[in-house]
């Protein structure tokens, strides 16, 4: 099998000739276009045939298509074989190339093999970046107005982290999200000693920080061998401060002599650094997007700006009790035209609060809500039979300590599964228990992707396949 690798090339340049030049089992094209080069491909051939993309059909215990794709270590020896073309021409040429989004092309060099490659090209990209955003959020940051030049400073380097720790460059996205953290608390101060102090005293920093390391998942602790120190319980906070800066410093410098030194082009180990660092300074971005787009003056002022443009959706939603007392049904009103899957997730936290404050939480068993116009569902959620009985509670036992969070949520025009599980110690679950467990699913989905589009939710105990509860949004929710 021949796998070819694609980068796209970023600056404008021209050769006047062109044709393939094979050294080895590799071979360099350049793509043209009018002279113009478009993109620079490396072809490798007789590489074996289990490096193609694998498709798992669906099965009676797996009802899912499952892909996997392959091919990233041949690219990362194509990246390596062109840093060191780029390296050699460097001299006479600029070229440009994007590698963080390359396409991979699987080609078969027999008959045989063109059967064993149910997909010819693949490309990468941002993909846990590539999201679907509500406008809402979108319209109320603009009427936020102007911020601080100082905050716009300091969040491009999160927002360059972001798409290097993307892109696989955990190198770059580490000393991005380092200097955040520096230019937002350092004071201009550069020094170890001086930016472990000025981080160590600051508590909005210390409280996303302590999170973070209590929060961070176990399984990559021990992959996170460049930070051991902060989940040595033993040591004192301003050591597990220490560890980050120190780590900076290690990723800003670099030397040939030094055994120490990183390769820029084996950043796989940095990764979880990253992922770590990335989650501290997203929380502190995240705390000050929801205190600017949340604020009661900017809801206000896009609503009325919204409303008065005809850009507005109402729904009715009804409540279900057990018992034989006047349930609630609320009007509410959205400045939007489309309803989505975010809509709805606020949309039913925020009932659950109007049922605590009208008293009936205790009893409401099922949730509806309705479009007003075409009166077609938005959504429901609903309890298990469990909440119709005379207890009105589930009793755990020893096999009901865990419980687990399915959930589908829509991504690229996808539908896609996931699933959680978190430990319970209560002696029981009521109603009331029952619909915070809704609340807690759903902000935690939150927290870990503001944007993620939850489709439907149920929670259950493990593999039971008796439902705790169970949220659903109505067909006309596509997003």
């Amino acid at each position: 099998m021949k796998v070819s690798v694609a980068f796209d090339v970023k600056n404008n340049f021209e050769v006047l000739e062109s044709w393939p030049i094979t050294q080895e089992n590799a071979t360099l094209f350049l793509e043209r276009q009018d002279n113009v080069v478009k993109r620079v491909i490396v072809t490798f051939s007789n590489v074996n045939i289990e490096n193609a993309p694998k498709v798992t059909e669906p099965g009676p215990h797996d009802p899912t298509l499952n892909i996997r794709m392959c091919g990233e270590a041949i690219a990362q020896r194509a990246i390596a074989r062109i840093l060191s073309w780029q390296a050699v021409i460097s001299g006479l040429q600029t070229i440009d190339l994007d590698f963080d989004s390359y396409e991979l092309g699987f080609h078969a060099e027999s008959t045989d093999e063109d059967s064993k490659i149910p997909i010819k090209s693949f490309r990468s990209s941002y993909e846990n970046l590539d999201s679907t955003c509500d406008f809402e959020q979108i319209g109320r940051a603009f009427c936020a107005g102007e911020v601080s030049p100082e905050r716009i400073e300091y969040t491009s380097h999160y927002r360059d982290g972001r798409l290097a720790f993307a892109a696989g460059r955990s190198v770059d996205a580490y000393n991005n999200f380092f200097l955040f953290l520096e230019t937002r608390y350092c004071d201009g101060k550069t020094k170890t000693k001086q930016q472990v102090e000025l981080l160590s005293n600051n508590k909005d920093f210390l409280r996303s920080f302590s999170q973070a390391s209590s929060n961070f998942p176990p399984k990559s602790r021990d992959e996170l061998k460049h930070l051991n120190e902060l989940f040595d319980t033993e040591r004192p906070i301003k050591e597990k401060v220490e560890a980050i800066v120190n780590l900076r410093g290690k990723l800003r410098h670099h030397s040939l002599k030094s055994p120490h030194r990183w390769d820029p082009n084996k950043q796989a180990e940095y990764q979880e650094p990253a992922r770590f660092l990335a989650t501290v300074v997203s929380d502190i971005v995240l705390k000050e997007t929801i205190n600017d787009i949340y604020s009661k003056e900017n809801l206000e002022t896009f609503r009325e700006i919204s409303v008065s443009s005809g850009f507005e959706t109402k729904i009715v939603v009804e409540t279900f009790r057990t018992k034989p007392e006047p349930s609630l049904q609320i009007n509410m009103s959205f400045p939007t035209t489309v309803m989505t899957s975010q809509l709805c997730s606020n949309a039913i936290r925020e009932v659950l609060k109007a049922c605590e404050q009208g008293g009936q939480i205790e009893d409401t068993t099922r949730i509806d809500a309705t479009h007003d116009k075409n009166r077609l569902q938005v959504f429901d959620a609903e309890l298990g039979v469990w909440a119709l009985t005379e207890a009105q509670s589930i009793i755990l036992n020893d096999s009901m300590k865990v419980i687990r969070c399915r959930f589908e949520h829509f991504r690229n025009g996808t539908i896609l599964g996931d699933e959680f599980d978190f430990p319970v110690k209560l002696g029981s679950i009521s109603i009331k228990h029952a619909w915070e467990l809704l609340r807690f699913c759903l902000e935690r989905i939150e927290r870990v992707d503001p944007v993620m589009r939850v489709m439907s939710l149920k929670l259950s105990f493990g593999e039971s396949k008796k439902f705790i509860l169970v949220y659903r949004l109505g067909a006309q929710i596509k997003h």
